[in-house]
């Protein structure tokens, strides 16, 4: 179990290093996500928005309109009341009234007939009428139900509408008339006098007919529409009783600020979408009640088809994007590991990446690099080889049989004169003079070590040739410690000997000077030797510059090695250059970098 768990955790670290968030294809996969994703997140959520927007708007429009129905059909109703309180007006019931102050009741008796046959009849045409009453000022009333007599002051409608000044309808809110039935009534003052005595024809009307007129409205499935009137509920179905929560809705003190309008409430944790509106009749308002949730079902699908939706273009980003981060990023991983093995300095790889796009163009600069540097390899062995062909040619052209034969019988000719010291220095330098031309091997020497060579080389050269010449070294010691190519000073010297002092009859003089300048170390060998003319001196240059060919490769040979190893080691820009007056001297110059300090 333990091992199964292990290799689960392997597996989980194995996918995460491979899609690793540093890696191109795992940016790209996130971008490819982020690019199909955030666009349709977006367009979802403002969609979502301006849907539900809508449909609060289109569901408050649609409450406002229930409302406005109820209340029409209330009006309605009320209007075909007063039709029925006209009554009052007609000849029998001011007949009725004026023998009921007269006390007439036996004149009176027919009219008291007809009008109660005018209420039966009334109530039997609508039967929503529970009762329609007259109750004179006296008390003496007529209803539906007979004849009878008691104080008009406790009839509810009375303290109203003895308050109002004009013939004006007053409704009771529904409440048990003296039949134990819940009605609610509707009153108006009769013969109103300037005492202020007045009747009361007032109609109770069954409170069903409120269940009636709301029973058709639709808000939801469990929507449903109260009355109310100052904070109070004068009406409402008994499914909204189950709720309890009509006293909470009728006490929000929106209702109480405006005649009409909408919120949206949350009780008991859920959100109601109130609509009222407030009857200009009746003086209550009418409230619709629609649970948000019945009304948002819609959206909600709409989400979950949003959200199934959405999945599935994640799992396609996905799919798509694994396949083209494979296209774009295979040759990428192919010319990652061609560079990796030319790391390794396996030089003969070539890339073979065929397209046309950014990866191959830089395949292409890869393998024009590697064959630069194939060539430049193959370059570099052939300077290496060309160097060690030159430095051996140098070294036999400074080992020449007749020097080492000259010296050894001029060290010959001093011992046979006991002249054992000068002779130990000539073994000396000559001893010097090899070694340094040894070097071990090493074709870059301090240049202190030039020097020594070549001071050696002058010391014997002054004796074989009887100190027909002077030397002297000016070198800066700041040079001593710089290195450079081995042996480019002695061909110089001995040109100067040979070609220029040889002949002289004056005795000659070789100066050596060595200095820096422009981050580069100056060598002058000037002789005051017979000179060269200036044709001679432009050509030398021009075949020290590589710009003449020579026709004999014997022709200046040593100068044209010391030239050819100095460039092939430091660079083309560097070599010698020849400055020279007839009868005046030669000066030859050397420069090289400043290296191995």
């Amino acid at each position: 179990m333990g091992d199964k768990i292990v290799m689960k955790d392997n597996f989980l670290f194995g996918l995460f290093k491979k899609f690793s968030i540093y890696s191109i294809r795992s940016k790209m996969t996130i971008c490819f996500l982020a690019l199909g994703l955030v666009p349709i997140l977006v367009f979802g959520l403002i969609s979502d928005q301006m849907y539900l927007q809508n449909l609060h708007k289109n569901v408050a429009s649609y409450s406002e309109q229930v409302i406005e129905r109820v209340d029409k059909n209330l009006e309605t109703y009320i209007s075909d009341i007063e039709n029925i309180m006209r009554l009052r007006s007609n000849y029998y019931f001011q007949q009725y009234s004026k023998l009921n102050e007269a006390g007439d009741i036996e004149g009176n008796r027919k009219y008291t007939v007809r009008i109660w046959e005018t209420f039966d009849s009334l109530k039997q045409m609508k039967t929503d009428l529970v009762d329609i009453r007259y109750i004179s000022h006296s008390g003496s009333a007529i209803s539906c139900y007979g004849r009878y007599w008691g104080d008009i002051t406790t009839e509810p409608l009375y303290s109203e509408l003895v308050l109002q000044k004009k013939d004006v309808v007053a409704i009771q809110s529904p409440h048990l008339n003296i039949l134990n039935k819940k009605v609610f009534s509707i009153g108006q003052a009769v013969n109103r006098t300037e005492k202020g005595d007045m009747g009361i024809m007032a109609i109770d009307i069954d409170v069903n007919f409120l269940n009636k007129i709301c029973s058709d409205i639709k808000l939801g499935e469990t929507g449903f529409v109260l009355f109310e009137k100052d904070g109070k509920v004068v009406f409402t179905p008994q499914s909204s009783e189950k709720h309890g929560f009509s006293n909470t809705i009728t006490q929000n003190p929106k209702l109480t600020d405006s005649k009409d309008g909408n919120f949206i409430e949350s009780i008991n944790n859920t959100n109601y979408i109130i609509t009222y509106k407030t009857s200009e009749i009746t003086g209550w308002k009418i409230i619709g009640v629609t649970p948000e949730a019945e009304m948002t079902r819609e959206i909600s699908t709409l989400r979950g088809v949003f959200f199934w939706l959405i999945t599935l273009i994640i799992i396609i980003i996905l799919l798509l994007t694994t396949y083209l981060t494979y296209v774009l990023t295979n040759p990428m991983r192919k010319l990652r590991s061609i560079m990796k093995q030319a790391s390794e300095n396996d030089l003969s790889i070539y890339a073979d990446i065929r397209t046309r796009d950014e990866i191959g163009q830089l395949a292409s600069s890869f393998n024009k690099m590697m064959n630069q540097i194939r060539e430049l390899m193959d370059k570099v062995k052939d300077d290496q080889q060309k160097i060690r062909v030159m430095e051996m040619k140098a070294m036999q052209e400074l080992i020449k049989p007749h020097f080492v034969y000259n010296t050894l019988d001029s060290i010959i000719g001093l011992l046979e004169q006991n002249r054992n010291d000068d002779a130990i220095d000539i073994v000396d330098s000559l001893g010097k003079f090899f070694r340094t031309s040894l070097s071990h091997g090493r074709e870059v020497v301090f240049i202190r070590e030039e020097i020594d060579h070549i001071r050696s080389y002058l010391m014997i050269q002054q004796f074989r040739f009887s100190y027909k010449f002077d030397y002297l070294f000016e070198i800066n010691d700041e040079i001593y410690n710089f290195k450079t190519v081995k042996l480019i000073l002695q061909p110089l010297v001995e040109n100067s000997i040979y070609h220029g002092i040889r002949n002289l009859d004056k005795k000659g003089l070789i100066v050596i000077n060595g200095y820096l300048k422009d981050e580069q170390v100056i060598f002058e060998i000037s002789d005051n030797g017979e000179g060269i003319g200036e044709e001679k001196t432009q050509q030398l240059n021009r075949i020290m510059a590589g710009e003449e060919e020579v026709e004999d490769q014997n022709m200046y040979f040593g100068i044209r090695n010391v030239n050819e190893r100095i460039k092939l080691n430091f660079g083309s820009e560097y070599g010698l250059k020849y400055q020279s007056k007839v009868s005046v001297g030669t000066k030859v110059v050397v420069n090289i970098p400043q290296i191995g300090r």
